[in-house]
């Protein structure tokens, strides 16, 4: 077996590599936020999230089906240039490190607030990146093996949400469309940021193995995402009132704190540290990105010196210094600006720049 057979990745795995990606630490938060905008009828928000998530995602496998055996290097240096193609390269992997930061540290202060609080955020940062540094080392193939390791492992986790329903009221949900459809597009644009990370199969698409399945694979994965967004935010919307709501920092653990049993207190833990599992799928396919895109930048095979030194660049991020939970929420709202244009806006204008200027091509031949 040749190295490129090595690296293939099958349908299932490229499916569940952009599904890990997306189902990050916006879970916790996002019931709390769509109640805020549009009450109990933010759920229909998640929907026009997915559609327009879709459509971008569609546009990015539309442009590598075009060129089956290119790397997204090889394909924008192609249609805008040297220099304008490494220019765009820069940008998205600052964005990517951005989040792989973001992310980080959220999961820190997270593991300090439930589980360690009187840990240092050093040796918490220090503990989550190493079987992170250990799949990033590895390659696409471990990565992808990982994710979906990881999807199987913590499939009981979103099931669990449902035990706290058996009080649930379902009059919350009604009147369905209260305030009309206004606010609901207002949600929209939070619904959008929480399905950020899809951009991932710019860099699987290359090694899938087949490739004719792309496009469906892409579906499922972001399908697979709005079920559990769904699923989550319906069970908060059921179980706490519209009103009360919006006041939890993370509604999706106290969902959690009523379920007990006789042998165990304070089951949330329990949830969090399994939920740390999902978190660290979460934080690889943008720190791949990352040294995948150096790779491409400077020319370089499989090159060791990235995955080696970006963990520990985030380590020493640590020592320098160490935001609060309000402030990491005020950088969230500027990397959401952010991310409109990388992973939505960027793909789908790209999209239609091949298209257009491959007809261009074709008129000028005949």
């Amino acid at each position: 077996m040749n190295k490129s057979k090595k690296r293939e990745i099958t349908l299932l795995q490229y499916i569940l590599g952009i599904n890990t990606a997306q189902v990050g630490t916006n879970i916790l938060r996002l019931p709390a936020d769509l109640a805020g905008v549009a009450s109990t009828d933010g759920w229909i928000a998640i929907i026009g999230g997915w559609i327009i998530t879709l459509i971008a995602s569609l546009c990015m496998v539309g442009v590598m089906a075009k060129h089956p055996g290119a790397t997204i290097y090889d394909v924008l240096t192609r249609y805008l240039g040297k220099w304008v193609g490494r220019t765009w390269i820069l940008v998205w992997m600052a964005s990517a490190l951005f989040i792989a930061v973001v992310i980080c540290y959220r999961v820190v202060i997270l593991i300090k607030v439930f589980i360690l609080s009187n840990t240092p955020h050093f040796l918490l940062a220090l503990i989550f990146l190493i079987p992170v540094c250990m799949v990033l080392w590895g390659g696409i193939r471990i990565l992808a093996r990982y994710s979906q390791f990881i999807f199987f492992f913590t499939l009981g986790l979103p099931i669990l949400l449902l035990i706290p329903l058996k009080d649930a009221e379902w009059i919350y949900m009604l009147p369905v469309l209260k305030e009309g459809w206004l606010p609901i597009l207002h949600a929209v644009p939070l619904t959008i940021v929480s399905f950020v990370g899809f951009e991932i199969a710019w860099i699987l698409y290359p090694y899938l193995k087949n490739k004719q399945a792309a496009a469906k694979g892409i579906i499922i994965a972001n399908s697979i995402t709005l079920l559990v967004y769904l699923q989550i935010t319906l069970s908060c919307f059921l179980y706490f009132s519209p009103d009360e709501l919006p006041e939890f920092l993370w509604p999706t653990l106290a969902l959690v704190k009523p379920i007990q049993f006789p042998f165990l207190e304070r089951f949330e833990i329990i949830f969090v540290s399994f939920y740390m599992f999902t978190l660290s799928a979460v934080i690889l396919p943008f720190l791949f990105i990352v040294t995948k895109n150096i790779n491409y930048f400077f020319n370089k095979r499989n090159w060791q010196l990235p995955p080696y030194i970006l963990p520990l660049l985030l380590l020493v991020s640590f020592l320098i210094y160490i935001p609060t939970y309000s402030q990491l929420q005020v950088v969230n709202k500027f990397w959401s600006q952010i991310a409109y244009i990388v992973s939505y806006t960027f793909p789908i204008l790209f999209y239609l720049y091949v298209t257009l200027s491959a007809r261009w091509k074709n008129r000028k031949t005949i």
